[in-house]
């Protein structure tokens, strides 16, 4: 079957298969009720149990109500999760995780293997219309992911039950994401993206409510159509409980435990996975909402001479170990006296063959670096590594070095690293407000997007006619980030 075929499938509604237990008067009537203009923001925690190491994902994620009325409830989704990744106790592992199986494996947005904290991948918001029972009538951006965990859009939107059924079934096909290495020498890859399609089955089944409270069970399958020795080269299996609140019309909380199988010629990996997703309220809502800088400032601690002299020799030295653990760790060290000799060996290290040595140099440079290192650093976001360019994309946001700012911009329009670029992008502040306000006017409806996402940190007065004009864009989204980012124009000096 090929690939538009599940993507069409998908789309049809005749997919789902509504199996439901007989009715009952007493069955709880669960309905969403999410109110046109208001927001609702839910904390995410994802752990991923890996054979050696734990990767644990946090974030906030806003649902914006653009529309609620009898044609449904139109929202839209952003925020973004980051991914910390950290070897258990007692494990023996190399500076360099290994990536999950074959590759990174991506399940509704959220990556699993992947190498150091990551932001992401929300970039760009996507917008969703359901009805009354979470059945999705639109949606924009990526539709054939899977909902083990769910897509951004619809992380807290699940399917309910018909009034007066107490249960709900449904499956469809969807699309696995991974990212497998493809070796150029035998120290040396590239990454390409791999789609596998799978199908996944949901089952939920109402509990009794507690006052307003009602708990629904969830059970999920998912298994790819490619296999391995007659097994599915990927499965995930899980269940858990969320609850409904009747009288507020959307769930508080969701719960889910399961595990990602994955089959290779030798061996079986088993992945537990646990998810919660928790609504918050009064001060912890407040405290979320509180705009967080762009681009948290490296944490650094401060060594003696010796030490640092020490990571120096191992630098430049022949020991391929010592280093690698030198340039993990000179992110880590605040500058001191020898800043330029530092500088100087980091930037060697732009161009060595390993794209983790490049990330992790350009890591360094963001603490180390001097105005001299930014036009190479620039130059390495033609990367063709993502780590690479990534670690050149945040040094450069942490720079803050005006050079950046087209280079950073032009990513934003070719539609590559948008999250990470966007970041810096914010981070650089005025010295980009220029570059990205050229991108409002941009064919690309997804860079206008971004743009205006931009500038409702960095805009001032000077943004606030094009602003102004952007806020009548034909594409909604664009229209409301617009409106977002002309209040801060119109505050901005």
């Amino acid at each position: 079957m090929k690939m538009a075929t599940f993507h069409a499938a998908l789309l049809s509604t005749s997919l789902l298969n509504w199996l439901t237990s007989a009715s009952s008067a007493a069955s709880p009537d669960l309905h969403y009720q999410f109110k046109a203009g208001s927001n609702y923001v839910y904390a995410v925690r994802i752990e991923a149990t890996e054979p050696k190491y734990i990767a644990i994902s946090t974030g906030n994620l806003t649902y914006c109500i653009k529309a609620a009325n009898q044609d449904g409830i139109t929202l839209t989704a952003k925020g973004s999760v980051s991914t910390q990744r950290k070897a258990k106790e007692g494990t023996s592992v190399s500076m360099r995780p290994p990536n999950f199986g074959d590759g990174v494996l991506r399940i509704g947005g959220f990556r699993f293997g992947s190498l150091g904290p990551m932001s992401g991948p929300f970039a760009t918001p996507n917008e969703v219309q359901i009805d009354a029972t979470g059945r999705v009538l639109r949606e924009t951006g990526e539709a054939q992911l899977p909902q083990a965990f769910g897509a951004l859009s619809r992380l807290v939107i699940e399917q309910l039950p018909p009034k007066g059924k107490t249960t709900l079934e449904h499956a469809t096909d969807c699309v696995l994401l991974t990212e497998e290495k493809q070796f150029r020498t035998p120290m040396t890859y590239t990454l390409k993206e791999v789609r596998l399609p799978a199908k996944e089955k949901s089952s939920y089944t109402i509990g009794k409510a507690v006052g307003d409270l009602v708990p629904v069970k969830k059970t999920y399958e998912l298994k790819t159509f490619a296999t391995v020795g007659g097994q599915p080269k990927f499965e995930i299996k899980g269940e858990g409980t969320n609850t409904f609140d009747m009288k507020a019309g959307l769930f508080r909380e969701l719960l889910f435990t399961g595990s990602i199988l994955e089959q290779s010629e030798n061996v079986t990996v088993r992945v537990p996975i646990t998810m919660t997703v928790k609504l918050l309220e009064g001060e912890a809502l407040v405290a979320a909402l509180k705009p967080a800088p762009p681009l948290p400032k490296p944490e650094t601690k401060p060594i003696t001479a010796d030490e640092r002299a020490a990571l120096l020799a191992d630098l430049k030295g022949d020991n391929k170990a010592k280093r690698t653990l030198a340039l993990h760790r000179f992110p880590t060290v605040q500058p001191d006296g020898a800043k330029a000799e530092v500088e100087a060996e980091l930037l060697r290290f732009l161009k060595d063959e390993d794209q983790f040595a490049r990330q992790f140099a350009a890591k360094g440079l963001a603490v180390w670096g001097s105005k001299a290192c930014v036009e190479p650093l620039i130059k390495q976001l033609e990367d063709s590594a993502f780590p690479a360019r990534w670690g050149a994309i945040e040094a450069l946001g942490h720079l803050k070095d005006a050079r950046a700012a087209a280079p950073l911009a032009k990513l934003v329009a070719d539609r590559k690293d948008a999250h990470q670029v966007s970041t810096s992008l914010k981070a650089l502040g005025a010295a980009a407000e220029e570059v990205v306000l050229k991108l409002i006017t941009h064919d690309k409806p997804e860079v206008r997007r971004d743009a205006c996402q931009i500038l409702k940190v960095i805009a001032t007065k000077k943004s606030e006619a094009a602003l102004a004009k952007a806020a009548s864009d034909g594409d909604s989204l664009t229209a409301m980030f617009a409106k977002e980012a002309l209040k801060t124009a119109k505050d901005g000096k």
